[in-house]
């Protein structure tokens, strides 16, 4: 008898995944579903008529946002004693981030569970979360953790501004670096390897090589060349 296979940790599928997410977010229904799902569970039937959408191009869309783990399904009895019926719900929480400019491009999946467990400028975010779970009447739920959605949400808006703006310096030192690189190095994959080095912030020999598909042993002697142009810190 052969043992059930193992699921696979999310953080594990999300390094090779952000292409086959894409894929499945690129369908504005996917994501109007998507987005539905996230506040409560809904029913093909329900979506369909919500969306405007044929049930049977619902259900098309709902098998291909479970097979990537973005959505999850339950078997629940009809309320009208008719045939079973399936709910489907939102699974995952993580961030997806796509930054591109003249000199730059960064392209990233990140499941949310590995952020800090605790920052403590949040705790008063942390607290209303426990308080409102720990309280059993509904009403008074939502009133707890009304104010902390409004103060996040107010904190969110300033962190992506800051981020925009940090991007941006980014994308415009990148261009400067870019031009020097061009007129010091005349050997294209030794201008690849500090571009790398640059734009990922002092990567190890490995990360660079597996980035670049490039042997180690490449990547290493493309580096002592670069040293004696740009004498970098770089990692061992």
């Amino acid at each position: 008898m052969t043992e059930p296979k193992k699921d696979r940790a999310w953080s594990e599928i999300v390094e090779n995944s952000l292409d086959g997410l894409l894929r499945a977010l690129e369908n504005p229904t996917r994501r109007r579903i998507l987005e539905r799902l996230a506040r409560e569970s809904h029913y093909p039937l329900q979506l369909s008529k919500e969306l405007g959408v044929s049930q049977q191009a619902v259900v098309k869309h709902l098998r291909a946002l479970e097979e990537c783990g973005l959505v999850t399904s339950t078997e629940e009895k009809s309320d009208l004693g008719g045939p079973n019926r399936r709910a489907y719900r939102a699974k995952q929480t993580l961030s997806v981030q796509i930054d591109v400019g003249p000199s730059l491009f960064h392209a990233e999946m990140r499941p949310l569970e590995e952020v800090p467990s605790r920052l403590p400028e949040y705790a008063w975010a942390e607290d209303a979360v426990r308080r409102a779970h720990g309280e059993k009447d509904p009403r008074r739920r939502v009133r707890v953790v009304a104010d902390a959605i409004r103060r996040l949400n107010r904190e969110i808006g300033e962190v992506e501004e800051r981020r925009s703006y940090l991007l941006k310096l980014k994308d415009a030192a990148m261009g400067e670096a870019q031009g020097s690189v061009e007129d010091v190095l005349g050997n294209y994959e030794e201008r690849q390897v500090l571009y790398y080095f640059l734009d990922a912030g002092g990567p190890t020999l490995d990360r660079i090589a597996e980035a670049l598909d490039l042997r180690e042993k490449v990547v290493a002697s493309l580096i002592r060349r670069i040293e004696r142009e740009f004498p970098l810190k770089w990692e061992s």
